[in-house]
């Protein structure tokens, strides 16, 4: 009898400390993560046990132990905090992050539309990615692109949205109208405009929309970073002394049906008000959308005394700036050698 007692409290003693190692062992296991083979989509219905969830989770191997997901929860968890809805995980997942991610309701949902508006895309180029997305018709959206009360409710002093269509992936659970997805776009641009950058444009004696005008040549004009500034700076001193700005970009944004070459009866086409090689100033309107990178360029110029710029030969895309039409004139010409070159 007395070896019995022995043996059940050995067995006993036994028991809780399996059991105590199994307990300390949750936390650590939370934390574990794998990696997942393709996304997971999991819907956690109202009303489902705690069992049955687990058991979900390890048949869609987002955890490796369903019975030990269970105890982990109900020890240092709490079920009732889980948000009921669609959830979907990809990549490398932990439990840990399974739960914070059902606790915090961040669920998911297919999207109905997706697409992208680039840096400087024209206002007729995101019309045209509306309609093959089958967002109203062009029709529809040329006219709300200049609905006065569209333009009023967002203070833009334009005759249309050009300019203002932020750049960005836009992403919708629900197909939008086309007011919904203009609205989606402005609202995008308005809530990145930088603090104060309305103040900071009038010291510079330019309102937002001269800004954005400005902000648009400097984006269409060059895709590199480090440029921006120095295109700023051409623009500041051909306004300052009232010359042309001779940007040919605005030139091609006024040209009906450009085919991608710009002829002489472009060049002297005095009713393009977009034709800056005759027209002093800025043009009448933005040419693109805009970063908020080339935004803060418009304020920001180099002071480096450069007035032209002209494409490098090296295929970079860089531009080769100066200070003289004589340097100017060098590169024009090293550049028209190289585009000869078979």
């Amino acid at each position: 009898m007395k070896r019995l007692l022995l043996l059940l409290f050995g067995l006993g003693l036994g028991f809780a400390a399996g059991a105590l190692w199994f307990y300390q062992s949750l936390p650590a296991w939370s934390e574990t993560a794998h990696e997942l083979q393709e996304p997971v989509i999991i819907k956690l219905e109202r009303g489902t046990r705690l069992a049955d969830f687990a058991r979900m989770l390890e048949q869609e191997d987002l955890i490796d132990h369903a019975p030990r997901f269970r105890y982990w929860i109900k020890f240092y968890r709490d079920y009732g905090r889980f948000q009921a809805g669609q959830y979907r995980f990809e990549g490398t997942i932990a439990p840990r992050k399974i739960v914070e991610t059902i606790e915090s309701g961040k669920t998911w949902q297919p999207l109905a539309l997706q697409y992208v508006v680039p840096e400087g895309f024209t206002l007729k180029q995101v019309i045209d990615r509306l309609v093959a997305h089958k967002v109203g018709t062009k029709a529809e959206l040329q006219a709300l692109a200049r609905d006065r009360s569209l333009l009023r409710k967002y203070n833009i002093k334009g005759e249309n949205v050009e300019g203002y269509l932020s750049p960005a992936t836009y992403s919708f659970i629900k197909m939008p109208t086309p007011r919904e997805a203009f609205e989606k776009m402005l609202d995008t641009f308005f809530a990145q405009l930088p603090p104060g950058i309305e103040e900071e444009l009038a010291a510079k004696r330019l309102t937002l929309h001269q800004g954005v005008i400005f902000a648009s040549l400097i984006e269409r004009e060059t895709q590199i970073d480090d440029e921006r500034g120095m295109v700023s700076e051409v623009i500041w001193n051909r306004l300052k002394d009232g010359e042309p700005l001779g940007i040919d970009a605005a030139l091609i944004y006024g040209i009906v049906d450009y085919q991608g070459d710009i002829k002489t009866v472009h060049l002297k086409d005095g009713k393009n008000r977009y034709n800056t090689r005759i027209h002093k100033g800025l043009p009448p309107g933005p040419i693109g959308a805009i970063s908020m990178t080339s935004l803060r360029a418009v304020l920001n110029p180099t002071r480096l005394g450069y007035r032209y710029y002209v494409l490098g030969t090296d295929g970079t895309r860089q531009h080769r700036f100066s200070r003289t039409m004589e340097e100017h004139a060098v590169y024009v010409k090293q550049l028209i050698q190289a585009s000869q070159k078979p």
